[in-house]
């Protein structure tokens, strides 16, 4: 069965969401089948439970397999006919003993052209978020990733605001994003997105030391551009327990160590072909990070990749001290 997108979802006890987050992949409305790959690692507040009980109510089970790590569940929706669910329900939790998950999802991939994602704590609120994306990038050949829109609700489903989220529509546009992610860092949400299968399987990821949204966002923006769709097509669920809420500073170290990775890809030119001016441009910004962020490591890499880097490193400071500059004008403004 040839699958035209393939959709990720990761969840671990979200008993309390994994409903609305499967009634948002049924609700989809396609002209195409599509694949709804859910892993459940080993919850331990009764989710698996739900998850079977939903597929029993739901959907007709075309085939079953049991291993010493996991159930498997194949299924299609009795009335969504394009719908189709591949669930795994870990029996043991394969984070705790760092055991890699990767391999059952792309056991599914080489069938797909699109790749969504959604997490168990979040939704999609958009009936036809599946196909609106996959009609845009197969309009669009030399886009990798389309995003959109989205609501951030709290654990009761309440909208809620965000200080560092709200910037996130203000920053996102259609074409070339790359210089956007170096200077501001990530901003694409990923319940939002689809990207193509490439990205997934493209060497740059494969390499990264740690696989996040990130990782995968700048894989993309490395091998071509974005499309940004401002409707609104899903909810994100902030919560005080999430993974990076609950470790703040190993998400900071995640993030940094991602950022450092593909800097050096962009320095090295591991990536898309660049003009000259565009070459400047990213370099500047790149110091402009490691100068700001008071990152050594990362200004130590990237003056050691070429001459131009140390030529510019004076464009940088001044670029940061003018905004640092506006940023107090703005709060004296305020005052």
């Amino acid at each position: 069965m040839k699958y035209k997108v393939w959709v990720r979802c990761a969840t671990f006890n979200h008993a309390l969401y994994i409903t609305s987050t499967m009634d948002g992949f049924c609700h989809q409305q396609t002209k195409f089948p599509f694949l709804c790959i859910i892993l459940d690692d080993a919850s331990k507040d009764g989710e698996q439970e739900i998850i079977k009980q939903y597929l029993c109510d739901n959907f007709t089970v075309e085939c079953v397999e049991d291993t010493d790590d996991y159930h498997l569940t194949v299924a299609r929706h009795k009335e969504n006919k394009n719908c189709y669910f591949a669930v795994y329900l870990l029996r043991y939790n394969h984070y705790s003993v760092k055991k890699s998950k990767e391999a059952y999802y792309q056991e599914w991939i080489d069938g797909a052209n699109y790749v969504a994602l959604c997490e168990g704590d979040d939704y999609w609120t958009d009936e036809y978020k599946l196909q609106k994306q996959a009609d845009a990038l197969d309009a669009n050949p030399q886009a990798f990733l389309v995003y959109t829109s989205f609501q951030v609700i709290d654990g009761d489903g309440k909208p809620i605001s965000r200080p560092h989220i709200k910037e996130f529509p203000r920053r996102s546009h259609s074409g070339d994003n790359l210089p956007t992610l170096l200077r501001h860092g990530n901003y694409v949400m990923t319940l939002t997105t689809m990207y193509r299968r490439e990205v997934w399987q493209s060497e740059s990821l494969a390499n990264c030391p740690c696989k996040m949204d990130f990782a995968l966002t700048l894989s993309a923006a490395l091998m071509g551009d974005f499309i940004w769709l401002p409707e609104q097509t899903a909810c994100y669920r902030s919560l005080e327990n999430g993974m990076i809420a609950s470790d703040l500073r190993k998400g900071v170290h995640w993030a940094q160590d991602i950022y450092r990775y593909y800097a050096g890809l962009v320095m090295n030119g591991q990536c898309k072909p660049l003009s000259l001016g565009q070459r400047i441009h990213l370099t500047i910004l790149i110091l402009r990070r490691a100068l700001k962020r008071k990152d050594h490591q990362l200004k130590k890499d990237t003056l050691k990749s070429n001459l131009m880097s140390r030529l510019l490193l004076p464009v940088a400071y001044v670029w940061l001290k003018c905004d640092r500059l506006k940023e107090n004008i703005k709060r004296w403004n305020k005052v």
